[in-house]
């Protein structure tokens, strides 16, 4: 007798023959099994036991056919391996089969070695996909552990730094004060990286939650340009907002959006050299000129957004020493840091930008990059302005 196997298996078919030649077969290569001669009978037992890892899944049964177990099986997030078996096989209903989650696909009559060999795959398969998904786990785990860990003390440090900063434990000059400063941007700096890490996670996880509503884009702008404006002078940077007249309403999430124009600032510190200057400019756009617009093929257009009439264009730009044609394309994505140089700019960790083009995507806007090697960058948002008669001016949520 061989060794049991771990791996347990169900047989589903109403042919008693058929199901008894498996059950003996695979018994005798160290499975457990069990038998089910009906679809109703078999989605009750997968069910409630949670131990099964291969269904051999007849198709043709009366009440309940093979496939809607199968439907039902992948509706019920279940990591059961399934192979489907038929009498009829064709290669529409293979790839129907494969569609809706099945491991694989046998047709009969077949060879109980060919239908072994398949058995002991799919478990393999299986053990591999439940591995995986452990690893990723873990893998998120430990971020979440590590993030928290690291921004919890952080805030302590920033809070202490400041304390000192203001003169509450002592006389501090100027010349101190400003080291002192440059230590809490440095730690809010961290703590932004951690934010990006872990919303850029939520995104891909479908869990990120924002309220969405209208906002005033002028009021935005100014609130974080003034955040801006001291580190902007201590770096001998020009920092100046161009806001057309008018009230420019967009249905964003304010602190996202307050955020990703954090990013795109922070961003332009970093790369402009001193004497530099970044300009922060917004205006209203119409549709005729959304469609003179040279934007990028890595920036899809969201559907009928030309058909929106009225736009706010929202651009950061830098006299930096631009960005290289072959990276425009891909500054967007994770973990990818720019090689321009200012021989000032600070390391990141390549996360700022990958929130930002998550952010505005929820917000059914746009954003892409222009720039020229040595004549800066600038980077532009369109989004959709807020109509008066706009009925989501109530608010709503994203998950």
């Amino acid at each position: 007798m061989l060794v049991q196997k771990l791996d347990k298996i169900l047989i589903v078919d109403d042919e008693p023959e058929i199901a008894q030649a498996l059950k003996l077969y695979l018994d005798y290569e160290g499975y457990t099994t069990s038998l089910a001669s009906d679809g109703s009978t078999a989605l009750d037992m997968l069910l409630n036991a949670k131990d099964y890892t291969v269904v051999l899944l007849d198709i043709s049964m009366p009440e309940m056919d093979g496939i809607t177990v199968l439907k039902r099986l992948h509706d019920s997030g279940g990591d059961i391996a399934v192979i489907m078996m038929s009498g009829h096989g064709s290669e529409e209903l293979a790839v129907e089969c494969m569609r809706d989650g099945a491991e694989d696909y046998i047709s009969k009559p077949f060879a109980l070695e060919d239908m072994l060999l398949r058995v002991e795959r799919a478990c393999t398969h299986r053990r591999e996909r439940i591995e995986k998904r452990l690893l990723q786990q873990e893998r998120e785990d430990f971020i979440l552990m590590l993030s928290h860990d690291m921004k919890n003390p952080l805030t302590a440090v920033i809070g202490s730094i400041d304390i000192i900063r203001e003169g509450c434990l002592g006389t501090v000059n100027e010349e101190q004060k400003e080291y002192l400063q440059s230590a809490i941007d440095s730690c809010n700096e961290v703590v932004i990286m951690i934010d990006n890490l872990l919303d850029i996670r939520k995104f891909e996880a479908g869990k990120i939650q924002m309220t969405v509503h209208p906002c005033n884009a002028h009021e935005l702008i100014g609130k974080i340009a003034n955040q801006f404006a001291r580190p902007a002078r201590h770096d001998g940077i020009e920092l100046t907002v161009d806001l057309e007249a008018g009230c420019s309403e967009v249905i964003v999430d304010k602190n996202a959006f307050t955020r990703v124009l954090g990013n795109l600032l922070g961003n332009a510190l970093k790369f402009t050299p001193e004497g530099g200057k970044i300009t922060v400019s917004c205006r209203h756009i119409c549709e005729d000129e959304v469609r003179r617009l040279e934007i990028p093929t890595y920036a899809p257009i969201p559907p009928d957004f030309p058909e929106k009439g009225c736009f706010v264009k929202l651009t950061v730009s830098d006299t930096g020493n631009g960005i290289p044609a072959d990276e425009l394309e891909r500054i967007f994505d994770r973990y990818t840091q720019l090689t321009r140089k200012s021989g000032r700019e600070r390391g990141g960790a390549g996360l700022g930008l990958a929130y930002c083009k998550l952010a505005i995507d929820s917000f059914h806007g746009m954003i892409w990059a222009e720039s020229e090697a040595g004549k800066g960058s600038g980077f532009v948002i369109l989004l959709p302005c807020c109509s008066n008669d706009n009925t989501t001016k109530q608010r709503r949520g994203i998950k």
